[in-house]
């Protein structure tokens, strides 16, 4: 079997799919609403650029953010679950196939790269030095992007399965801290950090060499990177192919235990427990709140916190959607004594809860500026928004959804 040509028509394979949900994904309105976001934000965000001067502390914001964003991410394989049995007599001949591989996971996550330090390059400039020593740093962070996919790789070899946790701890730390020396100028120290990467990159590349391939840890990578993304495109539109995980957390059952065991929650309880316990609907909500939090709580008291806020919950409660036909494939709820008011009461209800407590959170952090009447004027917002997104927006699509299997 020649391994390129496996690697050609598994890449053109995975194009294709993604091409086929992207027509839906990224329709007029949501192109329309990404477009005014965008606007928007380029907008304010010039405007507080221009704010900025040196005692802004850019190198601790970037290391954190270039810790984070340069440490994420797994070599895309394209493997499948059969080729543990039917690739494993050929695996010493797949070495073009990964290379191949490599290089296409590197200049997708370079991408990413890219665009982010297009954000970052008035920050830069504005508050640190020129732009020729903008372009230094640029280079660094898509060399570091290729020496963390590398140990991330070599990592992956390793049949402990903490090693993957740790591993990505320590990348975290010495990205932000490179990161860090290099904004600070602290050449010497930079040069030793970097060293010591490297050098830690090399022993697991070593340790890598005596092993086979990790067949089981690079077909789970990939099976949670197609189950990422059906999810988003399911919100658009049905996937076949979208597999639902329950994770137990006990510990959130405390919260059910407020819900009273009454004919008129039966679809709150359902709905709540599937938000805690299927699929990633809460870690979902908790990743775009941390993310959402961390963004209003570095513009407190500028009107672009507002934007954020409101984009946030916006996409929060969109991609929350998909939950409503979470249960649509399953017969046993058509057994309960409930019409169909009162489960869409119960969904509808449980978005605006949502809502309310990302409300809450990003009208504290806005409020750590001190500027009292911005953020009562956010919460209303917010609370506006919330209330028209679920109960006009949230509540037609689902009449849509209804009609269509009518």
């Amino acid at each position: 079997m020649n391994s390129v040509n496996l690697w050609k028509k598994r890449s053109n394979e995975r194009l294709k799919e993604i091409l086929r949900y992207g027509r839906y994904m990224f329709n007029d309105h949501f192109m329309l609403v990404l477009l005014f976001a965008f606007g928007a934000g380029a907008f304010y965000y010039k405007d507080w650029v221009e704010t900025l001067d040196a005692t802004f502390p850019t190198a601790p914001i970037f290391s954190i953010v270039f810790g984070l964003l340069l440490t994420t991410g797994t070599v895309i394989t394209f493997f499948k679950e059969p080729d543990k049995v039917f690739l494993l007599p050929i695996e010493t001949e797949l070495k073009p196939y990964l290379v191949r591989s490599f290089i296409l996971t590197y200049i997708w996550k370079a991408y990413w790269v890219f665009m982010v330090l297009l954000v970052a390059a008035p920050i830069y400039v504005n508050t640190i030095g020129t732009g020729r020593e903008f372009l230094y740093f640029a280079g660094l962070t898509f060399l570091l992007k290729g020496i963390n996919l590398w140990i991330r790789w070599s990592c992956e070899f390793d049949s402990d399965k903490e090693t993957i946790l740790w591993d990505s701890l320590i990348r975290i730390l010495l990205n932000g801290a490179i990161v860090f020396l290099f904004i600070k100028g602290s050449y010497i120290l930079f040069v030793t950090s970097l060293l010591i990467f490297i050098s830690y990159g090399v022993y697991y590349h070593i340790r890598a060499k005596k092993s086979g391939l990790p067949w089981e840890r690079l077909i789970e990578n990939e099976e949670k990177r197609m189950v990422f993304f059906y999810q988003l495109a399911n919100l658009f539109t049905d996937v076949p192919h979208l597999r639902n995980r329950v994770k137990r957390r006990k510990w959130l059952d405390v919260f059910l235990g407020r819900i009273t065991f009454t004919k008129h929650h039966t679809y709150t309880y359902l709905y709540v427990r599937t938000f805690f316990r299927s699929g990633d609907y809460f870690g979902l909500f908790i990743r775009l709140t941390i993310i959402g939090g961390f963004l209003v709580w570095g513009m407190a008291g500028s009107y672009i916190g507002y934007i954020i806020a409101v984009l946030f919950i916006y996409l929060t409660g969109f991609q929350l959607l998909s939950l409503w036909k979470h249960h649509e494939a399953i017969i046993w709820t058509d057994l309960y004594p409930v019409g169909q008011d009162e489960k869409k009461k119960a969904f509808l209800k449980l978005l605006v809860n949502i809502s309310l407590i990302q409300n809450i959170i990003f009208t504290v952090l806005f409020l750590t500026s001190m500027e009292w009447v911005k953020g009562i004027g956010l919460f209303a917002l917010l609370a506006i928004f919330s209330y028209c997104f679920v109960y006009l927006y949230c509540q037609n699509r689902i009449k849509k959804w209804e009609e269509q299997y009518l």
